[in-house]
């Protein structure tokens, strides 16, 4: 099983296009405003587990982001560079343990989504549609980075509103057992036990993001 992770962040999109091209985006202001464990993080995967020779290139790729030259062949690393902007520039919510759903391929939440009768979130969770730092999403696979704004955002909260903590429990085994594999009851009821608290705590961002009249901001990264 994957170990991912999903961060939340409350964020003003307009605020954050407007960082791109000024000293806010150096590899000094960035260190000096990020929690250490995620600076750290993110040099030890540009790095490939060698943190100083992962710092060199992700001080390289921050001096992009400042000066605003952006070539859609850094697209990868640039987007590695979104957890510690927003780290330093958006409010952090905190992180999720993501659990892995064995019924997508990818191990998405999203068929639980459409079973639970939330078609929005369905369609939009683990999209990539955080443009930053680009005028539009740029193609990279991993991490997924998604906004989630506007209707889109009151209608996350509405399908969060109802009454999926009944339903959850109740759903076929469908949604999480692998068209290849299957999956046992045992696996099967941790999943939806622990999917359940990760809905919740989602169910708490989007709340807090629409009272804050903003973005939440979702990165989704860990093990592919």
């Amino acid at each position: 099983m994957s170990e991912r992770f999903l961060e939340g962040f409350i964020v003003d999109p307009a605020e954050l296009d407007r960082l791109v091209g000024t000293s806010k985006l150096s590899a000094k202001e960035i260190r000096a405003k990020t929690k250490k464990s995620a600076v750290s993080d993110v040099d030890m995967t540009l790095g490939e587990g060698d943190a100083k020779k992962g710092k060199t290139r992700v001080d390289k790729v921050l001096a992009k982001l400042a000066s605003g030259k952006l070539r859609t062949a850094d697209a990868p690393e640039l987007v590695r560079m979104t957890t510690l902007v927003l780290n330093a520039y958006a409010k952090s919510l905190g992180t999720i343990e993501v659990p892995y759903v064995d019924g997508h391929s990818f191990g998405l939440w999203n068929p639980v989504f459409k079973a639970l009768d939330m078609p929005e979130m369905a369609k939009e969770y683990g999209i990539a549609s955080l443009a930053f730092p680009f005028k539009k999403s740029p193609d990279v696979e991993w991490p997924i980075t998604t906004l989630v704004e506007g209707a889109s955002l009151a209608a996350w909260n509405t399908e969060l509103s109802t009454d999926w903590q009944t339903k959850l429990p109740a759903l076929s085994d469908k949604p999480f057992t692998d068209k290849k594999y299957g999956a046992k009851a045992d696996r099967i009821a941790e999943t939806k036990a622990d999917l359940g608290h990760a809905l919740g705590r989602l169910k708490n961002w989007v709340a807090t993001a629409l009272e804050a009249n903003l973005a939440l901001a979702l990165i989704l990264d860990g093990d592919q």
